[in-house]
């Protein structure tokens, strides 16, 4: 571990680190004041020796200090104790043996003999006792082996009795509590450097472009319950994530073209589809004819973000009817082949017949952008996906007029519908929601790409945390007045002339009708959707009949459509 690396713990968990040093701190703190005071007093008792007439006196010197040696165990002995304990009810001598403790103070002729005792007076009276109780039986002993002459040759004597204490001995309220801070601060570290290495989650976009090696294209900050997700507005926050997402894209791409492009996750719910949309809509506002294919054939969702029918054909009709290279013998009105004339060798002029996008793709008012959505959910997506008519399909693409083709595709972690697609496309985009990520998923999700030979521009942070020091300047309010327009909710976009629920089937090469032709009126546009709603079955509808209603091909079975992301 590098220190840079350590000092981004400590600022990342520095919360931890302060609770455990101010717990320590104040458990030792508390605990001290807890604790039994204890007092000491000390006694101090001199040893002199008399030399004689033919001893020198650094002789006698150095027989003081050897008796100081000796004196200092037997003031701790069994015959002192005894007798001083006597004098004391209640005191026993294992009592009086664990506060009594006597030292030599080295190279002097004192014996220092301290008591420790919660009673400051007794601690000094019980120094003085030993002291003078270690006096009396050495002067005996002295008398006994020495007789009466040698009593002049040593003399013990207290050469500074004991005195009250006034503070306690110990504990030490401040050092124990110092002391205390300071493991806490250690043990904070401990738990901060622990808590990392075991952490399987990814919470930053440093983390996540380190894990992954891929670059961080965006962050999309978690939006505020009454602010829009889809196509953001005004001063929500995500408008310049997404343009920054947008022209990161597009400095990705400056190596190699970007004309489809893959939007998919490794978990459900991460969010991929609200990304998927609105980064379609910020390429269509930069001007760029944009098609948005909602490629999820399990959990669709983008028909509801943009107000299109669930019965509207989509994707899973386009495969079917490129899943056929001619339709020539069809009815006129049942062909979805846009006859086109040359000119053979014979200057004969010849009908060709190529496959058209148009049935299949609906155009909102958002200029320059159109959706295809799932269209009916398929029991088989993965034959559909890899069949020979994806790449027909993928050939239509790069003919249909639109500069950037957007596929919103399934989770990768469980299915292999996002793999499949990603190895067809220019590159791959991965959103990853920081509230949910594992470092274990988005390993797989990793080898998994890899493994398709996809190209992967970047990863996308979803659902991230906004905190003031991430924002890049102080939105200043304004007082405006915009008239007695009022915001309600996802339809705030409708207001400003982009109502995404109004939706028309126009051809792809001509993304803006205004140029070509007038745009029908939005009477007559809820009247057609009006009557196709009226002519499909309110039960879920096959896609045989879904098909009559479009005239198009159709697939054999239909599952119910449930909403995803």
């Amino acid at each position: 571990m590098t220190f840079e690396q350590f000092y981004r713990i400590l600022i990342k968990h520095w919360r931890l680190v302060v609770i455990c040093s101010l717990l320590v701190g104040l458990g030792a703190f508390f605990g001290t004041k807890q604790m039994t005071p204890l007092y000491q007093s000390s006694a101090l008792v001199e040893i002199v020796f008399i030399p004689g007439n033919t001893q020198s006196n650094y002789d006698s010197l150095l027989a003081g200090q050897q008796l100081a040696q000796t004196e200092a165990p037997l003031a701790t002995s069994g015959p002192v104790l005894r007798e001083v304990a006597s004098h004391y009810r209640g005191l026993t001598v294992e009592q009086l043996a664990g506060e009594v403790t006597a030292t030599a103070i080295t190279n002097t002729q004192l014996v220092e003999i301290d008591v420790k005792d919660p009673s400051p007076t007794r601690a000094a009276a019980l120094a003085n006792d030993v002291a003078a109780t270690l006096i009396k039986q050495q002067l005996q002993v002295f008398q006994q082996t020495l007789g009466p002459s040698g009593q002049g040759s040593v003399s013990l004597f207290i050469a500074q009795p004991a005195q009250p204490a006034l503070s306690p001995f110990q504990p030490d309220v401040r050092l124990n509590t110092a002391a205390g801070l300071v493991t806490g601060v250690l043990l904070g570290i401990l738990l901060a450097v622990l808590f990392e290495l075991l952490d399987k989650r990814i919470r930053t976009p440093e983390a996540l472009s380190k894990l992954l090696d891929w670059p961080v294209l965006g962050t999309i900050w978690q939006a505020a319950p009454k602010k829009d997700v889809i196509n953001p507005i005004g001063h929500n926050s995500n408008v310049e994530s997404y343009s920054i997402l947008r022209t990161n894209i597009g400095f990705a791409a400056l190596d190699r073209s970007l004309h489809t492009l893959v939007v998919t996750s490794g978990a459900p719910r991460d969010g991929k589809s609200v990304v998927a949309a609105n980064l379609a809509i910020f390429m269509a506002k930069a001007g760029r004819n944009t098609l948005l294919i909602d490629a999820d054939l399990r959990h669709p969702i983008q028909h509801d973000h943009f107000g299109i029918p669930a019965h509207a054909l989509g994707f899973s009709n386009a495969i079917l009817a490129f899943s056929s290279p001619t339709t020539a013998n069809a009815p006129a009105d049942k062909q979805v082949l846009t006859p086109t004339t040359r000119t053979g060798p014979s200057s004969t002029p010849a009908v060709t017949s190529q496959l058209s996008l148009d049935p299949f793709v609906r155009a909102v008012n958002i200029p320059h952008l159109c959706v295809m959505p799932s269209g009916p959910l398929p029991p088989n997506p993965l034959e559909l996906l890899d069949s020979k008519a994806m790449q027909r399909f993928f050939a239509a693409l790069s003919n249909c007029g639109a500069e950037v083709v957007i596929f919103d595709t399934p989770h990768l972690l469980g299915l292999s519908d996002a793999s499949i697609l990603a190895s067809k496309v220019d590159g791959t985009l991965v959103v990853v929601d920081t509230t949910r990520a594992r470092k274990k998923n988005l390993k797989q999700v990793k080898a998994l790409l890899g493994q398709a030979g996809a190209r992967v521009l970047g990863c996308v942070v979803n659902k991230q945390h906004r905190q003031r020091k991430d924002m890049p300047y102080k939105y200043i309010p304004y007082s405006y007045n915009y008239g007695s327009r009022k915001r309600s909710g996802r339809s705030d976009y409708s207001t400003e002339n982009t109502n995404l629920s109004t939706v028309s089937t126009v051809p792809l090469a001509n993304p803006k009708p205004s140029e070509t032709s007038p745009q029908p009126n939005r009477e007559e546009q809820n009247g057609k959707a009006e009557h196709d709603a009226n002519n499909v079955d309110s039960s879920t509808p096959s896609i045989d009949a879904v098909a009559d209603n479009e005239q198009t091909n159709s697939l054999p079975v239909v599952e119910k459509r449930r909403t995803g992301e």
